[in-house]
C-alpha cells in the first residue's frame, strides 16, 4: 500500500525537475514562445551573462519552459 502511494510522488518529483548545467542556470519560465517573450527572456539573460539554449531532450520548442539561460559558472581568482 505505501509503493502504491509513494511511487506518484517520485514520478511527479522527477517531472518537476531539469538538470541545469550549473547553478547559475535557469528556465526561461513558462507559457508559449513569443517573438516578445523571447527577447525580453533573451536580453535578461545576456545582461546577467549567459546566453539562451534550447534543452536537448527533444521537448516542444513552442514552450518556454523547454529554453534555459545558461551562464557559465565564474573563475575563481588566483
Amino acid at each position: 500500500m505505501r509503493a502504491a502511494l509513494l511511487l506518484p510522488l517520485v514520478l511527479l518529483g522527477a517531472c518537476a525537475t531539469q538538470p541545469d548545467a550549473n547553478p547559475g542556470s535557469y528556465t526561461l519560465g513558462r507559457g508559449l514562445v513569443t517573438y516578445d517573450e523571447l527577447k525580453r527572456a533573451k536580453d535578461k539573460c545576456v545582461a546577467a551573462g549567459g546566453v539562451v539554449r534550447p534543452y536537448t531532450d527533444g521537448g516542444d520548442q513552442y514552450q518556454l519552459s523547454n529554453y534555459q539561460c545558461v551562464i557559465a559558472p565564474k573563475e575563481k581568482a588566483q
